[in-house]
């Protein structure tokens, strides 16, 4: 996809299971969009001792039109192992988020 899209950041919470992050990421291959920026944060950073179930969270930079970057944010949500995610999107040039939606799945 063009860099002359709108940027957005996907923030992905998750099981933290083996093959989670390679869950996360397929959607973007079905749309043909390449990230430009990933961080990922596991379980072992994010879990009190048997406090909390273990989770991993997700950042992901892309650019896409508007369109196609909400169907990956609904996409995602409707993962079983997906708990959270929200989509926060620039428009091109632009520093400051615009858009915010976000959707909970625990609910």
């Amino acid at each position: 996809m063009s860099c002359d899209y709108p940027r957005h950041r996907l923030a992905v919470e998750a099981d933290a299971h083996p093959n989670a992050l390679l869950r996360v990421l397929e959607p973007f291959a079905i749309h043909d969009v390449l990230p430009f920026r990933i961080r990922v944060d596991g379980a072992a950073a994010t879990r009190p001792a048997l406090i909390a179930p273990a989770a991993l969270h997700a950042e992901i930079g892309f650019a896409a039109p508007v369109e196609v970057a909400e169907r990956l944010c609904a996409r995602l949500a409707s993962m079983p192992v997906v708990r959270e995610v929200r989509l926060l999107s620039t428009p091109a040039h632009d520093t400051a988020p615009a858009n915010v939606a976000a959707v909970d799945v625990a609910a």
